[in-house]
């Protein structure tokens, strides 16, 4: 059995039960959307995620703030093949995509506040408080939807 086969067996899967599906109480083009990726981005001169080896966990969060140009990002996640990323940063993170429907009218706007996480946690029940603090900034910016973007 292959190192990778022996994590997922392993991992400790949280299944959500409970939770309903949220419907979308307005039209999309009335909507305020942010994006949210698990590929370890952040803005360069801020923090980089403290992930050196299997053992480390960075539960924390990034706040990418729109506007921010693709070339401003780094990544700070060593756990996945970057090839396709490296030559264009709306692979795991697609604001320029998110903009131009913007601009297209499919959507309202892209919220002022966007977010990446490290996909990289191999005890996710750390994330409850990291999710609960970008959910609380979600909803004090208004944002309708997000776009999560798993890495």
């Amino acid at each position: 059995m292959s190192k990778l086969q022996q994590f997922v067996e392993s991992f400790p899967w949280l299944r959500n039960e409970t939770t309903p599906f949220a419907q979308l109480g307005k039209d999309l083009a009335q909507c305020t959307i942010a994006l949210i990726s698990t590929g370890g981005l952040y803005v360069k001169g801020d923090r980089p995620f403290a992930i050196a080896n299997r053992e480390d966990v960075d539960e924390s969060y990034r706040v990418i703030p729109r506007g921010t140009a693709l070339e401003e990002l780094a990544i700070g996640h060593e756990h996945y093949d970057k090839r396709h990323c490296s030559e264009d940063l709306n692979v795991i993170f697609p604001i320029e995509r998110l903009e131009r429907l913007a601009d297209e009218g499919f959507i309202g706007r892209v919220a002022e506040a966007n977010y990446s996480i490290s996909g990289y946690i191999p005890r996710p029940d750390q994330l409850f408080e990291t999710g609960r603090r970008i959910a609380r900034s979600l909803e004090y910016e208004g944002v309708d939807a997000v776009i999560l973007v798993p890495v």
